[in-house]
């Protein structure tokens, strides 16, 4: 597996620090304030040069000052680490010569090639002279740092070689010559599936098998507007509470198509839906091939739900390509991504989190027609197939 170059970026938190200088008695203690950490831009990663960025720590002082005013900070590992991830500091001095209010210093951040997405690391300060320090740490994010090439071929995206702090726990990769009853059943049948689609789906090999490695979810017509497909689940098979949730997959296309990656509370039969929660990994709609959705659903006082989407760059098609779509899953909060590139976020500040503190399973089909895609027409053709090559949970 070969990797090319890299985008590294940083979202670095906001830190105040307020120093009172003690020039004189008689003066008023100037403060020393960092209204921002900021990152002065993004520096291209080649593993091969060790080209490296760095985020910028911006320092003002308040007031000019007639002494030196200094102090010593120091980098502490949290979820990213020193000489992994950025280089460590151990006690570099700052200092402000009589006059000045402005200084920076800077850490080095470092690329690699294992997939990481968000880290988090301190800087503390202390050893102030001439001067009072009242808050002193602030906390550095290192936003997706290690972006994989995406390969223009029919292969799609290169898959990560290591996951460090995660274990794979569960996984299908779909490699044999049939679905594994072990991981997956099926919902089937009509009626709209409170959504108004027109799908009746199926347990037959006509609308989901293992070919080549894939599984093929497939919506067909084979009676005009009489549309078949599948809806595999795996309740009480495989349901998972937290971790990293990967699936690769390839998109269908064409109007009123609706293929969705998703996962539901495991306790919905006693609580029904929408109090066991819902996390849509992927939804996409067939006539916007640029376009994927993640979305979180939840009941409080009623449905209620919070999601963004991620289009793709250049005008690149989630129909074309195999793309992987990322959960990060904690109690405290859900993240999406596309390509391990993160575009969403919900917190147990944001939305009402206690459904998903609870086991969910997965589910993978293809919906024709509903309420959001709209109805097939005359450019819609049949077969439209999904196809996934795999699903995996890190924990």
């Amino acid at each position: 597996m070969q990797f090319k170059n890299r985008a590294l970026s940083a979202i670095i938190l906001l830190l105040q620090l307020t120093l009172n200088s003690a020039c004189s008695k008689s003066e008023t203690p100037p403060e020393v304030v960092v209204p921002k950490i900021s990152i002065t831009g993004t520096t291209s990663l080649n593993e091969s040069d060790g080209t490296t960025a760095k985020a910028t720590v911006s320092v003002n002082l308040s007031a000019k000052t007639t002494v030196e005013v200094s102090f010593k900070w120091f980098t502490t590992d949290g979820t990213a680490f020193g000489g992994e991830d950025f280089t460590a500091e151990n006690g570099t001095v700052v200092v402000f010569a009589p006059g000045e209010l402005y200084k920076t210093f800077s850490v080095a951040l470092i690329g690699d090639n294992d997939l990481e997405m968000d880290e988090t690391f301190t800087i503390t300060i202390s050893e102030v002279t001439n001067a009072t320090l009242v808050v002193n740490t602030a906390t550095i994010t290192i936003v997706n740092d290690d972006e994989y090439v995406i390969e223009m071929a029919e292969d799609g995206p290169i898959t990560p070689i290591s996951y460090p702090g995660m274990t794979l726990v569960w996984s299908d990769e779909f490699d044999g010559t049939i679905i594994n009853t072990d991981n997956w059943s099926y919902n089937t049948g009509a009626g709209g599936w409170g959504n108004n689609e027109l799908e009746t789906y199926t347990s037959t090999s006509e609308n989901s098998f293992v070919l080549d490695g894939k599984l093929n979810i497939k919506a067909t017509e084979p009676y005009p507007e009489n549309y078949r497909s599948a809806r595999m689940v795996s309740q009480g098979k495989q349901e998972f509470t937290y971790g990293r949730i990967d699936i690769r997959a390839k998109m269908p296309y064409g109007q009123g198509i609706w293929p969705a990656l998703w996962m539901l509370g495991g306790n919905i039969g006693s609580v029904g839906w929408p109090k066991c929660g819902e996390i849509d990994i992927m939804e996409y709609l067939g006539h916007d091939q640029t376009k994927t959705y993640g979305t979180a659903h939840y009941d409080q006082g009623g449905h209620q739900y919070k999601g963004g989407n991620y289009t793709l760059p250049n005008g690149q098609s989630y129909h074309d390509l195999y793309h992987v779509f990322s959960i990060i899953w904690t109690e405290d909060a859900i993240t999406w991504y596309v390509d391990y590139k993160r575009f969403y976020e919900v917190t147990s500040t944001s939305i009402e989190f206690s459904s998903f503190r609870l086991p969910q399973f997965f589910i993978m089909n293809v919906a024709v027609g509903g309420n959001w895609p709209g109805y097939p027409n005359a450019t819609t053709t049949f077969p439209q197939t999904m196809y996934v090559d795999y699903v995996r949970v890190f924990q």
